[in-house]
């Protein structure tokens, strides 16, 4: 929540250590009360498309003549918790995505390829062999290399970053710890890689017969785009809310 949001709460004596010293603080534990009571009182709404250039204050001062009453939009939209939830630029998105999904996806066929690769020991008993997290692994015939940041087997995948040189597909790929290996098939950046699939009635699911590939950068994509469409309080009615938003916290 914004911090302009707390400025109305009263201030209370709190001890923080339990141990006789009091210190001024914001009675913030109000806040879950207060908002289903404040938000009773509210009847006008507008919708509004969030673009690129409406930081919460540039749309504060848009919408309201006061960049600080930007805590009104968190107030009435339940999407809106931290910052992090307001809708990011496509600049700053695509940098995002970049770091999120950094990396390679070295893709196999089965899924079995990626979490068990059974050999036998001396008494020819099963020896399961499983990638590890952060461990070097080698292309056979290209010779290249990358360490692992994430297992996949639901997408039948392993992501490396720090790579030297270029993967070739039908190549075996064998771990420097694990032994554990695989052929192969095909590799792809980490943000074009399957996030999950969608029936066509538009239900996620992970399986991907039949069913929609919608990649990480894609589902990022769209959930950022999901976030541009927010409620506000109209102007008409924002005098009367904090008026009665003051009355709430402070009872």
């Amino acid at each position: 929540m914004p911090q302009d949001y707390f400025k109305y709460f009263p201030t209370i004596d709190f001890d923080v250590k339990n141990d006789g010293n009091l210190i001024k603080a914001k009675d913030i534990f109000r806040n879950i009360r207060v908002q289903g009571n404040a938000l009773e009182a509210i009847t006008g709404y507008e919708y509004y498309y969030i673009n690129d250039q409406d930081r919460p204050d540039v749309l504060a001062t848009k919408l309201y003549a006061d960049p600080t009453m930007y805590w009104l939009f968190w107030m009435v939209n339940d999407h809106l918790a931290t910052y992090n939830d307001w809708p990011k630029s496509q600049r700053i998105l695509e940098k995002f995505i970049k770091r999120k999904y950094s990396g390679k996806a070295l893709i196999s066929n089965l899924s079995t390829d990626i979490t068990k690769n059974p050999s036998t020991d001396e008494n020819n008993q099963p020896i399961p062999h499983t990638f590890t997290m952060g461990e070097k692994v080698v292309g056979s015939t290209s010779s290249a290399f990358g360490f692992i940041t994430k297992i996949d087997p639901t997408n039948n995948q392993i992501i490396l970053n720090d790579i030297e040189g270029t993967f070739i597909n039908n190549e075996t790929i064998t771990g420097s710890q694990s032994s554990k290996s695989f052929t192969l098939s095909s590799v792809r950046n980490y943000e074009d890689s399957p996030h999950h699939y969608e029936t066509d009635e538009g239900f996620k699911t992970t399986i991907s017969t039949g069913n929609t590939e919608v990649s990480n950068k894609a589902y990022e994509q769209s959930t950022n785009e999901d976030k541009r469409s927010i409620r506000y309080i109209k102007l008409e009615f924002v005098e009367g809310l904090l008026r009665e938003f003051k009355e709430f916290i402070r009872v």
